[in-house]
């Protein structure tokens, strides 16, 4: 969808009309308690194929304890899902934060110019459907079709992308997520009407390897 910038703010520098996230860190803010009771804290924390049973374990097919009054620990906010709709995700919370990733790597296994990624901590992440055993797992540091943190996760009936699992955190793709669209005007040429709806958490507080990037983003940040 193009973006209307006003002849003024050309002139010194562009800058978009979608507003931005501040700053954030995920070193600032504690993993909240979502219910997790297993062992290790966080699964694969030790990276490459250390975990055995991980399948069970977050970010995958975990079962969250409940409070001691019965209140669900594990409230999802966030749904998202593959193309095909074989695997779906649900989310609690707020991503710790969001960002554009513009290197190499993230250019040719997307086949895009750069990758929007929302950050999670493991624990907030849960499997909600894996119709057929459809998940895929590509490690890019074997180079091999297999769970060896970290890895790309994937659809393996339509092949859509679904996130990267990390040592600590998860880095969704908010395509996948389904959000409520809302009214807005977006600017002079587009009439007021349901747009996107992306929250203000997860729009990307900056872009980073942008020395590799391929293309300019004119957005301020």
């Amino acid at each position: 969808m193009p973006v209307h910038f006003e002849e003024s703010q050309t002139k010194t520098r562009p800058y978009s009309c979608f507003h931005h996230h501040p700053d954030r860190s995920d070193d600032k803010k504690p993993i909240p308690d979502t219910g997790w009771r297993g062992s290790p804290p966080i699964p694969s924390f030790d990276s490459g194929d250390s975990e055995k049973v991980w399948m069970s374990k977050p970010p995958y097919n975990w079962l969250p304890a409940r409070s001691v009054g019965g209140e669900e620990l594990f409230k999802t906010k966030y749904e998202s899902s593959c193309w095909c709709g074989a695997v779906r995700f649900a989310f609690a919370g707020d991503p710790f934060d969001a960002k554009y990733c513009h290197c190499r790597q993230c250019q040719q296994l997307h086949g895009a110019p750069f990758q929007w990624a929302v950050i999670f901590p493991k624990t907030s992440v849960r499997i909600l459907q894996n119709t057929s055993d459809a998940l895929h797992f590509f490690s890019t540091t074997t180079k091999k079709a297999c769970h060896h943190v970290p890895c790309k996760v994937s659809c393996e009936i339509c092949r859509a992308p679904l996130f990267d699992e990390g040592r600590r955190t998860v880095l969704a793709y908010p395509s996948g997520f389904k959000f409520p669209p809302i009214k807005a005007r977006l600017n002079n040429i587009h009439p007021p009407g349901l747009y996107g709806g992306v929250p203000l958490e997860f729009q990307p507080s900056c872009h980073i390897f942008y020395g590799q990037r391929i293309i300019e983003v004119c957005d301020g940040m």
